[in-house]
């Protein structure tokens, strides 16, 4: 009796999973095409080619298979559109009825300071950001890291989005205030935004996928947003402006889910070759001086508030720049505690 051989399942591009792919793995598995040889459907000399091959697949990580990495929240398209279209609804009600309300015109002379210097320039940095964010999306070696990667620049649009938005509204009750005509110039000029601004401009010339992955989800993405969102909304509510401090509260929840998927694909990263922590830390050693000043130069800028010592705002922001770290082994070289 001649024995039937099993053919391929319909699921077969998983492998041998064993089980039923779910529907975030249906729709985010193998939608890579740039990983031929070459790269791009074009000559292997095109630019395109050589920047891919230069950049992204010479890279010193070693990974045996990145379609093995998972979203810790298997986010689709269809579930990132519902959950964003709840949080707009939300803050679009929040902006709406302050401006109804003219509860802008009632905010001291010293308020509109700390958001003319703290806040609305604040577009510039999420900006640099979406930049960011859209090359470790565009070289990423695996679908499922780079819609996480895809995800987080629309965040990070938002973010402008909201900004500008806000800054349009100061504007109009402030006309004479600055808003909307003085950010750019306190983002290029001002001390205290230099260190940022450079931090974020030495990123987007970090062109080796794995440099550019440190550099932005390990550094600059994380302590941005430590900053200018997680300790920026208490020093807004207690300035008086609760629309603001709603609104940066608001858009944390956005960076929470970035911080999850880039702590879990560093340690995807650290599992697949122990060689790797190596290479991460030693990229991240390059980085933390310019992470550290980030954070001196941010602390500054929340403290003249005056609620609060920028000591202890920077001493926060590190213990939890450190909490990212922490899970794939990684550290801050040189950092107390």
């Amino acid at each position: 009796m001649r024995t039937r051989s099993r053919g391929l399942k319909t699921w077969s591009a998983f492998g041998d999973l064993g089980r039923r792919p779910s529907d975030y793995e249906i729709l985010t598995h193998g939608m890579n095409h740039t990983v031929g040889d070459p790269p791009l459907e074009l000559g292997p000399e095109v630019n395109g080619n050589r920047w891919l091959r230069r950049h992204r697949d010479a890279i010193g990580l070693t990974v045996a298979d990145w379609d093995e990495f998972r979203d810790p929240d298997a986010l689709t398209y269809g579930r990132y559109v519902s959950g964003q279209d709840d949080q707009e609804t939300y803050v679009e009600g929040l902006l709406e009825r302050y401006d109804r309300d003219g509860r802008d015109a009632h905010l001291p002379p010293a308020t509109l300071e700390f958001l003319a210097l703290a806040l609305t320039p604040g577009r510039y940095l999420a900006h640099g950001q979406q930049m960011l964010s859209a090359y470790v999306q565009q070289l990423a070696l695996s679908s499922y890291v780079a819609t996480c990667a895809t995800f987080q620049t629309a965040d990070q649009l938002r973010r402008v989005q909201l900004l500008a938005y806000r800054t349009v509204q100061l504007q109009r009750t402030f006309p004479e205030a600055g808003f909307g005509t003085g950010e750019r110039a306190t983002w290029q000029r001002h001390p205290d935004w230099q260190p940022i601004r450079e931090a974020v401009e030495r990123a987007l010339v970090e062109y080796d996928w794995d440099r550019a992955l440190v550099a932005t989800q390990l550094v600059v993405k994380p302590v941005a947003d430590l900053l200018f969102l997680a300790q920026l909304s208490p020093r807004l509510a207690a300035a008086g402006s609760t629309v603001d401090a709603l609104v940066t509260e608001n858009l944390w929840r956005d960076c929470r889910r970035s911080r999850r998927w880039t702590t879990a694909l560093a340690e995807f990263i650290v599992d697949a070759d122990p060689g790797n922590r190596a290479v991460l830390q030693g990229y991240l050693d390059e980085w933390v001086p310019r992470g550290l000043a980030m954070v001196a130069a941010g602390s500054r800028l929340l403290a003249t508030s005056g609620q609060v010592d920028p000591g202890r705002i920077a001493e926060e922001t590190v213990r939890e720049w450190r909490a990212l770290l922490a899970p794939a082994g990684l550290a801050l070289p040189g950092v107390p505690g």
